[in-house]
């Protein structure tokens, strides 16, 4: 019954885990496409002088992606870390309950 439970701990933290990298990911290609966007100067138009130029941008777009990279962002970074604290804190816990059990048959079989 402990395996059983413990392997299904470990299970739901490999998938918060694997969901948080996922998310990352996802956000990362929207960042890379939202900074593809910011370097395209091909929508760049001047008047006569040069020093009047304005630069034409599908800025609704840019804030499109930037509003839904930031929510995956957070959300695939507090998956990740929740994840993995709580497999360490697993590994940490079964640790102590294996150190307790050393000391009890020394303790047991000392006397």
């Amino acid at each position: 019954m402990y395996w059983v439970a413990r392997q299904r701990f470990h299970h739901r933290s490999a998938l918060m885990q694997g969901w948080g990298v996922a998310l990352l990911l996802a956000a990362s290609a929207l960042w890379v496409w939202l900074a593809f966007l910011l370097v395209d100067q091909r929508d760049a138009y001047c008047y006569r002088t040069v020093s009047n130029c304005e630069l034409i941008t599908a800025w609704p777009q840019q804030l499109a992606i930037l509003a839904v990279s930031a929510p995956l962002s957070v959300l695939g970074a507090a998956l990740l870390v929740g994840g993995s604290v709580r497999r360490q804190t697993s590994a940490h816990i079964l640790q102590v309950i294996e150190m307790q059990k050393s000391e009890d048959r020394a303790r047991s079989g000392g006397k």
